[in-house]
């Protein structure tokens, strides 16, 4: 193969005029090309490689081939040389950071004197907290256990007395359960025949708030026995007598027998009382309804005739300031 056009060039460092041997002073960079960046990129890497990174075992040093062809985009052969070594350079720095990460998170199979402190005190809290949550858990199931124990004897001992003292038990009460008995409901007749047993006596008890019927009752009762008196005393007394009996029998139920007539009439009174009293309210109340409502059928009626009167003098105020003479005017002035 050709050589190739000029030869690499080699990175030389420029001396100081007045110190012989000595590199000059570092410049800022400046604005070069892409060129000049890619020369510059390649030689730090180089020199850092042969400087600080030795070579790792197994692994040859790529060599520059000079007799290699250019890139399709023009570069020279020696650019080309130095880009291996500087791929070569990365790939040791970043096995170097792999290496340390490793170290420091303790994976390489050697851990600092704090780590092992820090594992041991860890194990020791895991331990500690196992211990703790079973004798926790011992303690509630030897509770649980004594609570049984002392819940079966208390029972034991509770069953004879329940026994004895509950006799025949009742059967517990069922919800959302109905019971339709298949008898057709009684009817009216059936119902007073019913009602006419359950009289003592053949005598109805003088019982309700009807104190006007009561009082009458009443006094058809004593009447009839007045009569009865007239007629034949012993009767009479074994009438009364009965009366009395029925009575108590009544009360002994605890029907509350109203056979007194002195209070039988105050009670009536009062009731007739409150009556007209209820009237005398309900009647001013209607008053007072009516009443209102007049009032506020009238006031309707002044704000209907108000706005209607000012309507029409609006009106008039129109027309007389387009200028007509109106009637009222004329009259008002004497000229009609």
């Amino acid at each position: 193969m050709s050589a190739p056009p000029w030869p690499p060039c080699k990175p030389r460092t420029p001396t100081c005029r007045t110190w012989p041997g000595r590199s000059a002073p570092r410049r800022a960079p400046s604005h070069r090309g892409a060129r000049g960046e890619q020369k510059a990129s390649e030689h730090k890497a180089k020199t850092l490689r042969e400087k600080k990174s030795p070579v790792a075992p197994g692994t040859k040093k790529p060599t520059a081939n000079k007799e290699e062809p250019s890139i399709s985009t023009g570069a020279p052969a020696g650019g080309q040389a130095a880009a291996p070594d500087s791929v070569f350079a990365l790939d040791v720095l970043r096995q170097r950071l792999h290496e340390k990460i490793q170290q420091a998170r303790g994976q390489d199979g050697t851990l600092s004197a704090a780590s092992l402190e820090k594992r041991q005190r860890r194990k020791q809290e895991r331990e500690r907290k196992k211990r703790k949550r079973r004798e926790l858990l011992a303690k509630k199931k030897e509770k649980e256990k004594a609570a049984a124990q002392a819940g079966g004897t208390a029972a034991a001992a509770a069953a004879p007395l329940a026994a004895v003292c509950a006799g025949p038990q009742e059967p517990a009460l069922i919800f959302n359960k109905v019971e339709v008995s298949e008898e057709e409901p009684a009817t009216k007749a059936q119902r007073r025949k019913e009602k006419r047993q359950k009289v003592k006596g053949n005598l109805t008890p003088l019982t309700g708030k009807n104190y006007r019927q009561l009082l009458e009752r009443l006094q058809a009762r004593q009447g009839r026995l007045e009569e009865l008196r007239e007629q034949d005393a012993g009767k009479a007394r074994e009438l009364e007598a009965k009366m009395k009996w029925t009575n108590l029998l009544y009360k002994a139920e605890g029907v509350k027998i109203r056979d007194n007539e002195r209070l039988l009439q105050e009670a009536l009174k009062r009731k007739e009382k409150r009556r007209a009293q209820r009237q005398r309210q309900w009647e001013k109340r209607s008053a007072h309804v009516v009443e209102k409502m007049q009032q506020r059928q009238d006031r309707r009626r002044q704000n209907l005739r108000r706005k209607k009167a000012a309507k029409a003098e609006r009106r008039l105020q129109k027309a007389r300031r387009k200028g007509r003479v109106l009637p009222q005017d004329l009259e008002r002035a004497g000229l009609a």
